[in-house]
């Protein structure tokens, strides 16, 4: 049993490394939102205090990209016909598997598309993750989840609402990046629909 002990040792890592690396994500959205008509549109966080956050700013501006490619504009100087609205949350499962599945936070005004203007990343959060070679195995699983609320601004009507989730033992700041690709995934998709998405890497 001995010799065998480092390759049983690899092969756990490898299928540890090979869960993280392909990760599906559940997605879901509800909506009444008409076709994108070139309308314009201001991404925003839902914690104001995430407002002067570099990194943050940097998730704003991949939803922007995305919505700027689905149809909408960027702020054209005056207020925009939408505003979008992102949070997400990074909750640790419990021992039952449970998970606060709170409402993320997030407000930082910023526009769509590829152009100047934008801010760039910055903070990084850290989990933990370990599995002493004993007789007892700890691992640290986290749901993370992001949010996306697009309301119509001259009456505050929410048009759109969508989560995408995924569990796993990534830092949030790798995480983020994929939940937001998962969630445009057939944007707006099927409202009251959730989906499996696996993304090609």
């Amino acid at each position: 049993m001995g010799k065998f002990w480092p390759l049983a040792v690899a092969l756990v890592l490898l299928t540890l490394t090979g869960c993280s690396s392909s990760p599906s994500y559940e997605v879901t959205h509800f909506h009444s939102l008409p076709a994108p008509q070139k309308q314009t549109i201001e991404v925003s966080f839902w914690d104001p205090e995430l407002k002067r956050s570099i990194e943050y700013g940097q998730y704003a501006e991949l939803v922007g990209q995305y919505l700027g490619s689905v149809g909408y504009r960027p702020p054209e100087g005056r207020p925009t016909d939408l505003i979008a609205r992102i949070g997400f949350a990074n909750r640790p499962i419990d021992t039952d598997g449970d998970v606060d599945d709170g409402k993320p936070h997030g407000s930082i005004s910023i526009g769509v598309g590829s152009g100047g203007g934008y801010h760039h990343s910055g903070v990084g959060v850290g989990v933990g993750v370990g599995f002493p070679l004993g007789e007892r195995k700890v691992r640290t699983e986290y749901v993370r989840i992001f949010t996306l609320d697009i309301l119509r601004r001259s009456d505050g009507v929410k048009l759109y609402e969508g989560r995408a989730r995924s569990e796993g033992r990534d830092p949030l700041t790798n995480a983020i990046p994929n939940l937001i690709e998962a969630l445009f995934q057939n944007f707006p998709g099927e409202s009251g629909q959730s989906d499996k998405i696996t993304l090609d890497r």
